[in-house]
């Protein structure tokens, strides 16, 4: 975000400079395009995540591992893959426990768990609790589930499998 930051700047200077001297306008913006293209990895990366965190806030069923009559991943453990990939991957996880369905809570709580066990211990209690019911996806059953019997599910253990191995 820094980069970004700083080529800002220097649109904005490069601006400003072209009533000054035209020829430096063009080489600064040809500069400017040089540099951007440098930057343009880093920033879809950050979009993509963006996209993950954003995907999980708004999801409706907690699923892992394979789903459907093909096994696939859901689109639930693909987002909360990419944003355990992320430097900021704590903020993004304490964010959705705010501010996320109850499907996206309970994805960002087995992210906690994974990444970082103390605020995880800091945060279940307030789960273990809830009487929400949350649509789950084991293999081909979909059914509704109490929110305190899946938190119970993620304290033991019975879903760190699925995102700690490789999915085929």
């Amino acid at each position: 975000m820094q980069l970004l930051s700083r080529f800002r700047i220097l649109s904005s200077y490069a601006a400003a400079s072209a009533w000054v001297q035209p020829r430096l306008h063009v080489s600064l913006s040809c500069s400017l395009l040089r540099f951007s293209c440098l930057l343009a990895p880093s920033v879809r990366a950050d979009a993509h995540a963006s996209r993950a965190a954003s995907s999980l806030a708004q999801e409706k069923a907690f699923a892992l591992g394979g789903v459907g009559v093909a096994g696939t991943m859901s689109p639930g453990e693909s987002d909360l893959r990419a944003v355990l990939k992320e430097a900021d991957a704590l903020q993004q996880l304490q964010s959705l426990l705010k501010e996320a369905s109850p499907a996206g809570q309970l994805y960002a709580l087995l992210g906690l768990r994974l990444r970082d066990r103390p605020a995880y211990e800091q945060a279940v209690p307030a789960f273990r609790k809830r009487s929400d019911v949350v649509s789950t996806i084991h293999g081909c059953i979909v059914m509704d589930e109490k929110m305190d019997n899946i938190v119970h599910q993620i304290e033991r253990g019975d879903h760190d499998i699925f995102l700690t191995r490789e999915f085929r």
